[in-house]
């Protein structure tokens, strides 16, 4: 990757991080509480993907939809221009002294660096605590668990300051480096982006203008399923092993030549892998060719379906975002005209949002999150797609 970084390297640094973390008064838990995955030597189980695109890529080429990332997302252009307004200098571009404090421009950053790095990192939830809240899920239509609602903020704080550190270990002098936190993430999208271009009058854009998510299945992270949940599948011993948790990234403007070839696993998001993932995430899609390498079995493929998010969802936002498995819409959702934009339809966040919200004024700890616990403690997995999908993604990214 250059700088002496590997992307093995880069999860270690995450797993360092995590460990000093675990030492801070905030995160004194027990050890037999640890509210993240772990493997058999009790090391976290950070979820990593890299990629690598020249400084003119279009993050969000087919993506600039409210129903799926919004109209103004910030691609490289915000994140670089966030960047150059807080370190802006006395120097102009062409090295010249000026009296004024002058920001370098884009242009000023495709002429000099060479390509951005992208990191995208998950850590996974405990499957414990997700198990034994399912299991809630399982036996009542309401009710929370105050473990489960630590959790969930513990371990998203947890990654959101790991990827904070991480990013200052990689800062050089020839290389710009921004740790995409939530922090960064609300100030890009407040101080890089003209207000008539913020919230969610635009789309979902409920921490910001950049979506990690999208960035994480771009990377080659995960997937979505038809829950708009991102998760990631993995073969481990002979079983599919589920991965849901918080995720965060790390963009870097560095001067190294731009990888096309797949070299330590970084890969290079061409078209045809974009276009790969269009089809993946849409699940009007039914055509087996696609089916099979999804991570998600709502629809079946050679197998039995799942589509317990939906059957858990007690607000019904679920149910009314979610084509049937056959690929078409209800009656009543093809009647909500209001809700599709250009063929896409908008997840009724409303409805969950609502759901939600109102509980929580009752009770501060309150979560639903019923959605991601059905779906890692008993979705339906596919030991085929989590083959096939990561060596499709190598296939892909190669040139």
């Amino acid at each position: 990757m250059g700088m002496g970084v590997t992307v093995n390297g880069l999860a270690d640094m995450f797993k360092e991080k995590i460990a000093e973390l675990q030492e801070e008064p905030e995160f004194q838990w027990d050890i037999e509480e640890v509210k993240y995955a772990v493997d058999e030597d009790g090391e976290p189980y950070v979820k990593m993907a890299v990629g690598n695109v020249p400084l003119d890529y279009d993050l969000w080429k087919g993506l600039r939809n409210p129903a799926v990332v919004g109209l103004y997302p910030a691609g490289l252009q915000e994140v670089w221009e966030f960047y150059s307004n807080r370190r802006k200098g006395r120097v102009d571009e062409f090295g010249r002294q000026t009296i004024f404090q002058i920001p370098r421009s884009f242009d000023f950053a495709r002429k000099n660096y060479s390509r951005a790095v992208i990191i995208s990192v998950m850590l996974p939830f405990s499957p414990k605590v997700i198990d034994d809240y399912s299991q809630l899920a399982f036996e009542k239509r309401k009710g929370s668990s105050h473990i489960f609602s630590r959790m969930f903020k513990d371990v998203n704080l947890m990654i959101d300051k790991a990827t904070s550190r991480v990013a200052i270990d990689l800062v050089r002098d020839d290389t710009v480096v921004l740790a995409m936190n939530n922090d960064t993430v609300k100030s890009v999208s407040t101080e890089a982006v003209p207000l008539t271009h913020q919230g969610d009058s635009h789309g979902p854009s409920k921490g910001g203008n950049y979506s990690q998510k999208s960035v994480a299945v771009l990377m080659g992270l995960g997937q979505f399923g038809v829950s708009r949940i991102v998760f990631r599948d993995e073969s481990v011993d002979g079983k599919v092993q589920r991965f849901v948790g918080p995720l965060s990234s790390i963009i870097m403007f560095d001067k190294e030549d731009l990888v096309r070839d797949g070299a330590d696993s970084i890969i290079y998001p061409t078209e045809t892998w974009r276009e790969f993932l269009f089809d993946l995430f849409d699940f009007t899609n039914i055509d087996p060719d696609v089916n099979k390498y999804r991570f998600c079995t709502y629809i079946p493929c050679d197998d039995e379906g799942c589509g317990k998010c939906i059957s858990y969802c007690p607000s019904g936002a679920q149910t009314n975002s979610a084509p049937a498995p056959d690929g078409k819409y209800q009656e009543q959702i093809s009647k909500q005209a209001h809700r599709f934009w250009e063929g896409k339809l908008q997840f009724d966040f409303g409805r969950c949002c609502e759901e939600r919200g109102q509980m929580a004024t009752l009770f501060p700890e309150w979560s639903c999150a019923r959605c991601i616990s059905t779906c890692v403690a008993e979705g339906n997995r596919r030991m085929y797609a989590a083959k096939n999908f990561y060596e499709k993604m190598l296939h892909l990214t190669r040139h």
